[in-house]
């Protein structure tokens, strides 16, 4: 059982697909609180091979085995996001503490299950949504909080992008809806949990519509919705991987009273009252992908963050920073459009 707190954390890895080296390297930027023991992958090729580059101590495809070992406390869940919950009550069960890639998973029974299980076993279950770890998008929640740009209105999320037929071959679990669903829940995921965690509003009402447009896939490749928030502010979302290509023009715009933030592009848009806010050395790189702060001091963002969340929350018995609970809220709204979508009618969700 992993309780108390350890001068070195035991990591493990599950799933050594494309985001478990993002694990890895956090994990060693955390040195000396954190050591990279033992990966595991049903392709015992891929196992080797991210053991390998990154110097773990084994590598398996048994499961039951990673989980069998004291030396190791921790379990970063990166499978395919239909197989998180099942890895998560697995290692929990096994007295592991849990810091699962997105999404959670891809039901609610799912997500439930695994909140259920880390909190019965008295583990810690973090979540990497890691743009919410960005300088930039904290001070941006923190003034949308504080009512700098009034009451909120409008929050609207375009996401225009493009994957290949052949992305969808890569994996025979891409774009099927038991293991991964589509564009929203896989691409967009970490823009849909940023838009709903900057408006910091509930969302009570859903209806849209989702198709496979463009790729021969069971989920959706294009989605459209309309959103309404606890406060009465209206939102929309807009998301494919259906188009011609890769960085046409996306955002996520909130609007206030007194004043409206974009983010997205080469500068993001930040404004009260007609006038520029100045964020003080904090900026945005292009597009939707994670912001970073100028700072190279600056404390640490993105997976880095979350493993050192991850141990200090072990160390003082408390919550991490983004739990089980919290990294659900978009993952809900995602499966109300779905299910919008599919009933032809408004979902309400509270």
């Amino acid at each position: 059982m992993a309780t108390g707190s350890r001068e070195t954390y035991g990591w493990g890895i599950v799933g050594c697909g494309v985001i478990a080296p993002n694990h890895a390297k956090a994990v060693q930027a955390n040195t000396p609180r954190a050591k990279l023991v033992g990966v595991c992958d049903v392709v015992p090729e891929k196992a080797e091979a991210l053991k390998n580059q990154f110097g773990a101590e084994f590598a398996t495809s048994d499961l039951d085995a990673l989980l069998a070992r004291d030396d190791i406390d921790v379990i970063s869940v990166c499978t395919p996001s239909g197989l998180h919950s099942a890895v998560t009550v697995a290692a929990a069960q096994a007295g592991k503490h849990v810091l699962s890639e997105k999404p959670l998973d891809i039901t609610r029974e799912k997500m439930d299950a695994a909140i259920k299980a880390t909190r019965e076993a008295g583990v810690k279950l973090g979540c990497v949504f890691q743009r919410r770890t960005s300088r930039f998008n904290q001070q941006i929640r923190q003034m949308v909080q504080e009512g700098a740009f009034g009451r909120i209105l409008l929050a609207d999320l375009s996401g225009k992008d493009y994957r290949s037929p052949a992305y969808y071959t890569t994996g025979d679990w891409r774009g099927t809806i038991s293991l991964d669903r589509g564009c929203l829940m896989n691409q967009g995921v970490h823009a849909m949990d940023l838009y709903i965690w900057l408006v910091g509003q509930p969302v009570v009402e859903v209806a849209g519509f989702w198709d496979h447009l463009a790729r021969d896939i069971e989920a959706e490749d294009t989605i459209v919705g309309t959103l309404r928030f606890a406060n009465g502010a209206l939102g929309s979302v807009l998301f494919a991987t259906s188009l011609s290509r890769r960085n046409l023009p996306s955002h996520i715009g909130i609007h206030g009273t007194e004043g409206n933030v974009i983010i997205g592009g080469a500068e993001p848009l930040v404004e009260r009252n007609g006038e520029k806010v100045d964020l003080a050395g904090l900026i945005a790189p292009r597009g939707q992908g994670a912001i970073a702060a100028a700072d190279p001091n600056a404390p640490p963002q993105g997976h880095e963050f979350h493993v050192k969340d991850l141990i200090e929350a072990i160390d003082q018995n408390r919550d991490p920073f983004i739990t089980g609970e919290s990294a659900r809220t978009a993952i809900d709204v995602i499966l109300a459009l779905y299910e919008a979508s599919d009933t032809r009618r408004v979902v309400r969700l509270q």
